[in-house]
């Protein structure tokens, strides 16, 4: 049975996702289409949750820490699509009543 915020906990990793791609609370606002400060209040959460800062302020953009490094990695084996299993063989199948 889902928790109540098991929708949260998913778009915070999304959040969490994106701002590992762009490295700017305003271009992962732009990309998924939310304000900055709600992708800055997700960033906050993130850093709660995490118990780090997970990105730093770099000059115009944004470094990630060890832990976020760590994270992404996690996640992208996560996320990451199935690996190709071999094709279903042409064995018939009778049924018999």
């Amino acid at each position: 049975m889902p928790r109540p915020n098991d929708t949260t906990d998913v778009e915070l990793l999304r959040v969490f996702s994106t701002l590992m791609d762009e490295r700017s609370l305003a271009r992962t606002a732009t990309r998924l289409g939310r304000s900055r400060d709600a992708v800055d209040t997700a960033l906050r959460h993130l850093r709660r949750i995490f118990g780090d800062p997970l990105l730093l302020k770099d000059g115009p953009r944004m470094a990630p820490t060890e832990r976020a490094l760590a994270l992404e990695a996690s996640l992208r084996l996560v996320f990451a699509p199935p690996t190709q299993h071999p094709p279903p063989t042409k064995r018939r199948t009778r049924w018999r009543a």
